[in-house]
C-alpha cells in the first residue's frame, strides 16, 4: 500500500527534526497538554495543518502546498533566559527545516511562513517556560488524482 504524501510529508519532517535538534524530544499529533513543569524540554509537537491543491502548474500533475506547525516548548532560570530559549529554539528549528529538501520523491523544499513566541505568565507557570508556534509549507507533486508517495 502506498503512503499518502500528506503522512510521507509529515514523518520526513519529524525524522529531519529528532536529526537535527538532538536535544528535543519530538513528537506528532499530540493532543493533551505539555505539562511544562515537569516534561523534559526542549519538546517539539509537530502537526499537519493546511493542505492545498493547484493543477495549473503542470499538465497532468497537481501540485501540493502542505501546511504544518511545530509548536516548541522551553524552560529557563529566569525570565529573560527563557525568552532567549525560545529565540534559539526558533532559530534551529528555521535552519533545520527552510530550504530543505526531503529525500522522499515528490517531496520538495520546506518553506517557513511565520512564528508566534509565548512567554508564560507567572500564574501561567511555575517556572519561566514559553512555547514559539513555526509555520512552514512544503511542496509536494504527485500525478493529478493520485496523492500518494511514489
Amino acid at each position: 500500500m502506498s503512503t499518502a504524501l500528506r503522512e510521507a510529508a509529515l514523518a520526513a519532517v519529524a525524522a529531519r527534526l529528532a536529526a537535527a535538534l538532538p536535544d528535543a524530544v519530538v513528537e506528532r499529533a499530540r493532543r493533551a497538554p505539555v505539562d511544562t513543569d515537569t516534561e523534559a524540554l526542549p519538546r517539539l509537537i509537530l502537526r499537519g495543518e493546511a493542505w492545498q491543491a493547484d493543477t495549473t502548474q503542470e499538465p497532468g500533475q497537481t501540485h501540493y502546498s502542505i501546511g504544518f506547525a511545530i509548536t516548541g516548548f522551553v524552560r529557563a532560570g529566569s525570565d529573560l533566559a527563557a525568552e532567549q530559549a525560545l529565540s534559539d529554539l526558533h532559530a534551529r528549528i528555521v535552519a533545520a527545516l527552510a530550504g530543505w529538501t526531503p529525500d522522499t520523491p515528490g517531496l520538495g523544499d520546506v518553506v517557513e511562513q511565520d512564528a508566534d513566541f509565548l512567554l508564560y505568565d507567572a500564574e501561567d507557570s511555575a517556572k519561566p517556560t514559553g512555547e514559539v508556534v513555526a509555520r512552514f509549507s512544503l511542496l509536494a507533486i504527485a500525478p493529478t488524482g493520485s496523492p500518494w508517495a511514489p
